[in-house]
């Protein structure tokens, strides 16, 4: 069982209890549990990534749709940062990764609102779970829980040392993720660009 699916174990075995009894009882009612199964198994899917090996590069830490690109001032990045937010729907891989290699400085969950995902005040209010992540320069990474995404979960403790592209947690259903990093690389995505987690190169030094 990949580890990604291993956050569904309960809802599997229900929905293939379910399935096995309606499916005996009243076939026609057994597809509604089926259908969800099948869904649970495309959700937690965990399809094979070959990081690029460029150096010096921003990855992004999830698939789906850039809707955000922007600068902003951060605390831990800096003044002039780079911020590229990501909509995930319910049918991206949910897994999340690490954009560079480097240590994990902290990582902190923040309880909120579960405003949909594509909102703009979304990252402001929702529940979240931050990453900060350094390596040859510091990033953050944010995932943002939405009206369908009400749980994020972390595979990495503080102290954690993380090849690029490696995976840091998931978030369940349609959500969002954030990534910031230093001014001083130049963006190589826009918003509506469709981009895939520890494939797609959003940054790169100038």
């Amino acid at each position: 069982m990949n580890q990604a699916f291993s956050q569904a174990k309960i809802e599997v075995i229900i929905l293939v209890v379910l399935t096995a009894i309606l499916l005996w009882i009243y076939p026609i009612l057994g597809l509604i549990p089926l259908a969800l199964l099948a869904f649970l198994l495309f959700f937690y899917r965990d399809p094979q990534r070959k990081v690029p090996e460029t150096p010096g590069v921003i990855l992004a830490p999830a698939d789906g749709t850039v809707t955000k690109v922007t600068s902003i001032p951060c605390d831990y990045v800096g003044q002039g940062s780079w911020q590229v937010s990501i909509f995930m729907s319910p049918l991206s891989v949910h897994i999340n990764r690490s954009p560079i290699a480097g240590r994990v400085e902290s990582v902190s969950h923040h309880p909120g609102q579960y405003l949909p995902a594509m909102n703009p005040e979304a990252p402001l209010v929702n529940e979240k779970r931050i990453y900060l992540i350094r390596g040859g320069v510091k990033v953050k990474v944010v995932q943002v829980a939405g009206i369908m995404a009400r749980r994020t979960v972390s595979w990495v403790d503080k102290g954690k040392e993380l090849v690029q592209g490696e995976k840091i947690g998931l978030i369940k259903l349609g959500s969002c993720t954030q990534v910031t990093f230093p001014a001083g690389y130049k963006v190589l995505v826009a918003e509506g660009d469709k981009v895939q987690g520890a494939l797609t190169i959003i940054g790169e030094e100038n």
